[in-house]
């Protein structure tokens, strides 16, 4: 007897997927995963979409059934339909609060799958319906005005919150500063205070030539009248806006 290799999870989907036919996608929290969007809202329970004509009834499958999907709800991902990113943000609205939908909808702006301009299109003519919420859709939207970032990283998205939400003056984001013949660019800075702050997540320093070019970029633009605020995810919404406001008090330095 000759074993085969275990079955993945994706091998799963697609399973169910040529189990039902191509009117049938992966969509919630199942379209996420595939598309590689924030691990944490992952479920073994493998979740599609069909059309109002059809019903899938398989153990461990939920089926979602709708009767509107616009041109570009659906594409294909590793040779199975799935949602589009921004179908997939419409659908999770329901299963999902504020907090937990806007990290979905900031890691899709951070690679490039969804534009805001394009989910805010798409709210103004969506109503809500059994496990859609357009009230969490336009809370999250409310959140990221025209001209947002969303960062490189969550704590940068969180930071620009943070900011926003407590009324403090808005920096200038990934701002560039020449230091000799080298090139830095800052998380964050008010450059007429020439300071700048830097969101330090631990887990995005991947190397420790990472954390070494960041403490001789800090040297470098100290020594030229550069002041850093250094903010960690571990610090409360509170500590990061009164730290925040703290060094912009500081008396504007001498150039």
């Amino acid at each position: 007897m000759v074993n085969g290799a275990p079955p993945s999870w994706r091998q799963a989907v697609r399973a169910v997927l040529l189990s039902c036919g191509e009117h049938v996608s992966a969509s919630h929290s199942t379209s996420l995963r595939v598309l590689g969007g924030p691990t944490e809202f992952e479920t073994d329970l493998i979740h599609v979409m069909s059309d109002l004509d059809h019903q899938v009834v398989l153990d461990g499958v939920v089926c979602h059934r709708s009767g509107l999907l616009e041109d570009g709800d659906v594409i294909r991902r590793f040779d199975m339909n799935v949602t589009s990113p921004l179908r997939t943000v419409i659908d999770l609205s329901g299963p999902l609060d504020v907090a937990q939908l806007g990290k979905v909808v900031d890691d899709f702006l951070r690679r490039d799958m969804l534009q805001l301009e394009d989910l805010r299109d798409r709210v103004g003519r969506t109503r809500s319906a059994p496990g859609r919420s357009v009230a969490t859709l336009r809370k999250v939207l409310a959140k990221r005005l025209p001209g947002y970032n969303a960062g490189e990283s969550p704590l940068e998205a969180r930071i620009a919150r943070i900011i926003d939400k407590y009324g403090l003056p808005r920096p200038s984001h990934q701002h560039r500063v020449r230091y000799d013949s080298t090139r830095y660019r800052l998380d964050f800075a008010w450059p007429e205070r020439r300071l700048y702050l830097e969101g330090n997540g631990f887990g995005w320093h991947k190397l420790s030539a990472d954390l070494d070019g960041d403490a001789r970029r800090q040297n470098d633009l100290v020594l030229v009248g550069w002041r850093p605020i250094e903010i960690t995810w571990s610090m409360s919404d509170v500590e990061i806006a009164n730290t925040i406001r703290s060094f912009l008090a500081l008396p504007m330095p001498r150039l």
